[in-house]
Formats: C-alpha cells, sequence, structure tokens
C-alpha cells in the first residue's frame, strides 16, 4: 500500500512539474509577428511624427512602392540600441515590422508599425 502511494505521489509531482512547466514556458515566449521588408527613408516628418519610405528592389512586389506611417508606438533601433525619430534622415535604410493593414492611398498607409530598425553602418 505505501508503495503504491509513493508511485502515485511521485507520478503527480511529475505531472504538476510538467504542466507548470510548459505553462511558465508560453508565457515568456515571444513569438515574432508582423511582416519585415526594406525601404529607403524618403521624408521624415517629425511634426507628425512619421516616415516616408520607398521599398527596395530585394522585397516581393508588394513592397517595392512608397509607404506612409506613423512611429509613435514602434521601436527606432540601430544595432541595438534605441534612436529617436531627430536620428533617422531622408537616403537611410530601414527595415520595418508592421503587424496591421495596408491603406490603399498613395503613398499606401502602414497601420501597426512595431519595429524600424535602422540597417546603414553608421547614424549619420
Amino acid at each position: 500500500m505505501r508503495k503504491s502511494i509513493a508511485i502515485f505521489t511521485a507520478a503527480m509531482t511529475l505531472l504538476v512539474g510538467l504542466v507548470l512547466g510548459l505553462m511558465i514556458g508560453r508565457n515568456t515566449a515571444q513569438p515574432m509577428t508582423g511582416v519585415t521588408f526594406y525601404a529607403a527613408i524618403d521624408e521624415v516628418n517629425r511634426e507628425y511624427g512619421s516616415l516616408t519610405v520607398t521599398g527596395l528592389e530585394v522585397n516581393s512586389i508588394n513592397f517595392r512602392g512608397s509607404f506612409c506611417f506613423n512611429v509613435e508606438d514602434a521601436a527606432l533601433e540601430w544595432r541595438g540600441t534605441e534612436l529617436t525619430l531627430d536620428e533617422l534622415r531622408q537616403g537611410q535604410t530601414v527595415s520595418i515590422t508592421f503587424t496591421g493593414d495596408i491603406e490603399e492611398t498613395d503613398p499606401a498607409g502602414l497601420n501597426g508599425v512595431v519595429r524600424v530598425e535602422l540597417l546603414d553602418d553608421s547614424k549619420e
């Protein structure tokens, strides 16, 4: 009888540990979501906190046009460090990750931009 209780207790402990481990892992993992494409900056509008860019030829055909978007909720980065909108300049190359829709305007509007990363070797 004692042996079966000990086996049952050990099995339940392992099961609880497995369930807790899965729950903790699921809550800490941050899946990469969104669409990323590459572009050159055409205009930095500091007054409205927005960028106008033109997609590069390396992108699929859908991301080679002109796009305009707000960066107020986006992470601006260069080599893992934070940037400000004032540090971005016309002609710089960036990658843009967004999770929202594309508005059919001219230039096309991007919704839900979550990250803009400067790809150039320097910030100048």
